[in-house]
């Protein structure tokens, strides 16, 4: 794969392009980067598993350990958590960017401004009418599907 033109006529390198278009889920406080704010697990679409760690940024993938790279996997978690704006014109953005994390993914303008994709004007505790959180979770941190689509993560409490 070879890097591409974007409208802005940015080159788009292939790393980034991967980092934005393959879906890899970002996991902040899950499994080994449970309580530390700078680690992530990174899933990628084949079910394999990378920590990341944005202090230092490194990951344990073999793109960036054996290659020395600023591999995808470091890329998206800069992506998802807003830290590096998605450039404009980019097609074929993953649909799920940034879904598991507390920041919002932000989009450069092609004026070379950055679009921020906050538009959710709900309150931090108002849970979806879907919420599915209960029995089945009683015993787990982890929120129901329709709660983690929102962003929330810990499961509503039944109080």
């Amino acid at each position: 794969m070879t890097a591409y033109e974007s409208d802005a006529n940015e080159c788009i390198e292939p790393r980034t392009e991967r980092a934005l278009n393959q879906y890899l889920t970002v996991l902040p406080d899950y499994d080994r980067a449970r309580g530390a704010d700078d680690l992530f697990m990174v899933v990628s679409q084949s079910g394999k598993e990378y920590l990341v760690d944005t202090r230092l940024g490194a990951c344990e993938c073999p793109d960036h350990e054996h290659l020395g790279v600023r591999c995808k996997h470091l890329r998206r978690v800069a992506f998802a958590m807003g830290e590096r704006p998605i450039p404009a014109g980019v097609d074929g953005v993953d649909p799920q960017l940034g879904e598991h994390v507390y920041a919002t993914p932000q989009v450069a303008a092609t004026d070379g401004g950055i679009i921020d994709g906050s538009d959710d004007a709900s309150g931090d505790e108002q849970r979806p009418d879907d919420c599915d959180c209960g029995e089945w979770n009683a015993d787990s941190d982890l929120p129901c599907w329709p709660c983690a689509r929102e962003k929330f993560d810990q499961p509503a409490t039944n109080e």
